[in-house]
């Protein structure tokens, strides 16, 4: 059993008016009575939860779902305990990642949360469906005293009881189709005091309806508290919300729940789209909100940015599945460091130089089929759908895991746990590996396996590892014996497409061959369907490769790369693409934090020391967020590092050779380090957007 002792933290949610230090008392007591729904054997427990230990309570797993959502609808978690679910069920949950350092975390999920233990007991027996309901209420009860989640709770709490005490009711949750309990759920469950607590609940309308008046509400207040010139009308931020998240226009469902007031923004959008930069918007947006923090409205700020986030998220459709809106609106991670600088760290007036750390190898872990969870606390996950901020001096060590087919000193699971930031993708992987090795023992034992499709698209801006990630994943999928060689094949428009009629399919079929027993990388795919170019041969390479996939389905994987917004329009481009490609990966942009450990992950590769001065110093030089369409990200901190070393021999240069001492030739000084004036032709290239 884990210890329920840990260090002071805070759940800090957005709409909050400010962060809760979490009770240890409190922490305390819902794990106990985790451990005591454990303990009984009448308690319903399903045969297995994804990621949690096998005979872990339905109780359990519900109270993982509810804890965060009960915070408010789509809310934006910080602190050390943003990950509050993950904390509570540290005993019985088993993440395959971890979360940590300075991030955040949105959740987000259907608006009939509150039912998910009762949707997934619908095909058992009677007395399990109705202790599902049962289990539900007190489930949420146990929030009702916690300043984030009471108020969402209690009403909850109330409505359970009220159904529990019904007779009828109740009998309707143990034995009607799930669509009724959730018509009933929508239309007749709540009173309108206890829906305007808990808005999602009547339905996706009534949830984005809440998001556009809180927002409306929010930006009045906020505009006439500090005024600003680019804020404008809610008309206006509505238009520029929509551009920024890279729509055309209003969408339909959320001019139908406008109404009439939707013209308003349809007019803007028209007057605005001509000369609008997003990058600049979201840069004044983000001063905006640190004025309203300095002049303390932080309350102010704060509900603006919690409801902002909610808008730009059913704009973007995650709610239907959409990928995440690349930029996200606003700009959380400055928001939070505006919100929290006054408790930085203070620099020190005479730094001592630094060896850069380079990861050493773990202790290898021996992985079973079926392998008994470690008794200390397991890693906190990243939610549904999440974006965060990870300082990498506060990440955690992940536990190294070794493939069933690695060899001593090739292990790409833990070359992936190396890398920086991430989270989300390492999390993508590590189910992708969990997935085969289970259709592998189910193999095994004669049972039927469940095989999906491999193929993946991987969208993101340039330098965010894509590339590293497919690498690591071919030597992932030989190791599970799913690829004979695992090697990569790293193609773009150039190797596919031939200039004149007739070549393309011979150059694209070849490539593919090269490939056979490995990945297939396709680099800036978008660039094979051009917009308004219908007869460009890139069309037949694209249907070369959807072909070739049907032919060597089981021997060859296909990953698909580009910007979000272009891969978007690829996958639209033809009716075979989405089908074929069942996963899809977003590598997020680096925060300043991440981009400063790539930087001394690669000094320590080189063998250079420096101070925290020079750290500073490539954080002056690193571009403020939000950051160009074409920002190198991990490439343009290997071009800062390489110029500093240049810049370091033209110095060292002037001096006797023969008075050189090895430190003089490891050490970097602040003065090395300059914006990159200089890079790479092959950086050049991936940097020009669109090519």
């Amino acid at each position: 059993m884990a210890d329920d002792t840990r260090r002071p933290g805070v759940l800090d949610v957005l709409a909050a008016d400010q962060p809760w230090e979490v009770p240890g008392d409190w922490l305390a007591g819902v794990r106990s009575q985790l451990r005591a729904w454990a303990e009984d054997p009448n308690t319903l427990r399903p045969a297995a939860f994804p990621d949690f230990v096998n005979g872990t309570p339905a109780a359990v797993w519900f109270t993982h779902q509810v804890a965060p959502l009960l915070t408010g609808w789509i809310p934006v978690l910080h602190g050390e305990y943003a990950d509050i679910a993950a904390e509570l069920t540290r005993d019985f949950y088993r993440p395959p990642y971890r979360f940590g350092g300075a991030g955040y975390v949105i959740r987000v999920a259907d608006t009939d949360w509150p039912l998910q233990a009762v949707s997934g007991a619908r095909s058992f027996p009677e007395q399990a469906r109705r202790q599902a309901l049962q289990l539900s209420r007190d489930v949420v009860s146990l929030f009702v005293d916690a300043p984030p989640m009471a108020a969402r709770a209690r009403v909850l709490t109330t409505v359970f009881d009220r159904v529990l005490a019904d007779r009828e009711v109740t009998r309707m949750h143990a034995l009607a189709d799930y669509e009724t309990i959730a018509q009933f759920w929508r239309t007749a469950a709540l009173s309108d005091n206890e829906r305007a607590v808990l808005p999602e609940l009547a339905g996706s309308a009534s949830a984005l309806q809440y998001s556009l008046s809180t927002l409306q509400d929010a930006h009045t207040k906020l505009l006439m508290t500090v005024p600003d010139d680019q804020a404008g009308s809610f008309a206006q931020l509505m238009a520029q919300l929509i551009l920024t998240t890279g729509l055309d226009g209003l969408p339909p469902a959320v001019g139908q729940v406008m109404g009439g007031a939707g013209w308003d923004v349809v007019n803007a959008v028209a007057d605005t789209k001509d000369d609008f930069e997003p990058a600049a918007w979201l840069a004044g947006n983000t001063e905006w909100l640190a004025r309203a923090v300095r002049d303390d409205q932080q309350v102010l700020a704060r509900s603006w940015a919690a409801a902002a986030t909610r808008v730009s998220v059913h704009l973007s459709g995650v709610l239907s599945d959409a990928p995440w809106p690349d930029p996200q609106i606003p700009d959380l991670t400055t928001f939070f460091r505006h919100l929290h600088e006054d408790h930085r760290q203070p620099v020190e007036a005479v730094p001592e130089p630094r060896i850069a750390a380079v990861p050493a190898p773990e202790p290898v872990a021996e992985v079973a089929p079926e392998p008994e969870p470690p008794a200390q606390p397991e890693p906190a996950p990243i939610a549904d759908v999440a974006l965060e901020s990870v300082a990498p001096q506060s990440r955690p060590e992940p536990e190294e895991l070794v493939l069933p087919g690695a060899t001593p000193g090739d292990n790409p699971l833990a070359e992936l746990d190396t890398l920086i930031g991430l989270d989300s993708v390492k999390d993508a992987v590590r189910r992708m590996v969990a997935e085969v090795r289970t259709n592998l023992r189910r193999k095994e034992l004669g049972l039927p396996t469940h095989e999906r499709a491999r193929h993946m698209v991987f969208v993101g801006k340039p330098g965010t590892a894509k590339t590293t990630i497919a690498r690591l994943l071919s030597r992932i999928y030989k190791q599970l014996g799913v690829l004979e060689q695992g090697h990569v094949i790293e193609v773009d428009r150039s190797d596919l497409v031939g200039s004149s009629v007739g070549q393309t399919a011979p150059m694209t079929a070849a490539k593919f061959r090269e490939a056979i027993g490995g990945v297939l990388f396709v680099d800036e795919a978008y660039t094979l369907v051009p917009e308004n170019s219908p007869g460009d041969f890139g069309l037949e390479a694209v249907t070369t490769i959807l072909k070739m996939m049907e032919d060597h389905r089981d021997d060859c994987i296909v990953i698909v790369a580009g910007y979000h917004r272009e891969m978007q329009r690829f996958m639209e481009s033809n009716t075979g693409l989405a089908s074929r490609f069942p996963k899809l990966l977003s590598f997020s942009e680096y925060d300043n934090d991440q981009l400063i450990a790539i930087f001394e992950l690669q000094a320590g590769h080189k063998g250079m020391i420096y101070t925290d001065d020079v750290l500073a110093k490539v954080r002056s030089v690193i571009p403020p967020a939000p950051r160009s369409h074409n920002f190198g990200n991990g490439r343009f901190i290997r071009n800062v590092l390489e110029e500093a070393i240049s810049n370091q021999a033209t110095r060292l240069s002037t001096r006797d050779a023969d008075s050189l001492t090895e430190r003089d030739l490891r050490e970097l000084l602040p003065d090395d380090v300059k914006p990159p004036s200089s890079m790479r032709a092959e950086d050049y290239l991936f940097q020009k957007p669109g090519t």
